[in-house]
């Protein structure tokens, strides 16, 4: 699998504004998955959301 079909090395949530993906180092990556992870624990969500959503979110992040 090239570098740019690996959905995580190339993303448009860190800059690609003008629609040209931005290549994330993995570091950035990680932290932005960590921020996202504790943005979940905090949300007013029931467990069971909470739950699936930090699930999907450690699916992406196995990736």
């Amino acid at each position: 699998m090239s570098a740019t079909t690996i959905p995580t090395r190339y993303s448009f949530a860190h800059g690609g504004k003008d629609s040209i993906p931005y290549p994330v180092d993995k570091k950035t990556y990680d932290q932005s998955i960590e921020l996202l992870s504790k943005a979940i624990s905090k949300t007013k969500l029931g467990l069971e959301e909470k739950k699936e959503a930090l699930d999907r979110l450690n699916r992406v992040r196995s990736r």
